[in-house]
């Protein structure tokens, strides 16, 4: 399974992008890193399976990448 989630964190490098808020009209969440990696550990772990994350472009040393 692909799931992709807009990194929250990554949000302050769009100019214009009032804090809180969601970059685009069909996103309905936008998790910080570290939540989303414990929701997907959380997941596999109570049906036995492994996760991998890998970033979604260019990874900013601050924030991570945009996904």
């Amino acid at each position: 399974m692909i799931l992709t989630t807009p990194n929250r964190e990554y949000n302050v490098r769009f100019e214009g992008l009032p804090a809180g808020t969601l970059r685009h009209a069909d996103h309905r969440f936008a998790w910080p890193r570290a939540r989303f990696a414990g929701c997907c550990a959380k997941v596999c772990e109570a049906h036995g399976c492994a996760v991998r994350l890998d970033p979604l472009g260019a990874t900013d040393a601050e924030v991570g990448a945009p996904s």
